[in-house]
């Protein structure tokens, strides 16, 4: 015999229920920078709409490294870029307000090594300027 389940959407008979919370998917339309030395510690505006806050779940994901959002409002957050070994590749971003579904918009973020100055030419001038 199959088992069934009737949900009427009347539990005033349960005493301990947690409440559970539907929202609307986000959607992100841009972020800025969109690349960052390889290093970490960019900070990244990400703008978007129905962000929300849930404190540490709400979350920046720049592939599979996932960092924690400042909620600014429901168009705009912030999030500073983590450490990457992968330099010089488009990078998924993407953001989760429960720190386990993420947006279905992907931008991609770029890192990239810091640059090193090899060679100056000429390597002095006048103290005026205009070399």
């Amino acid at each position: 015999m199959p088992f069934t389940v009737s949900l009427t959407g009347d539990f005033k008979d349960v005493t301990n229920s947690i409440p559970f919370r539907f929202y609307n998917p986000t959607k992100i339309f841009s972020i800025y920078p969109r690349y960052g030395p390889k290093d970490g510690e960019t900070i990244v505006q990400v703008w978007g709409e129905n962000f929300l806050n849930f404190d540490e779940n709400t979350r920046c994901a720049f592939g599979t490294k996932s960092v924690e959002a400042t909620f600014i409002n429901s168009n705009y957050i912030i999030c500073v870029a983590p450490f990457s070994d992968v330099v010089e590749k488009p990078i998924p971003f993407t953001i989760s307000l429960n720190n386990q579904q993420n947006s279905k918009d992907t931008l991609f973020y770029w890192y990239y090594s810091q640059p090193a100055i090899t060679e100056l030419i000429p390597d002095r001038g006048p103290d005026t300027g205009g070399s």
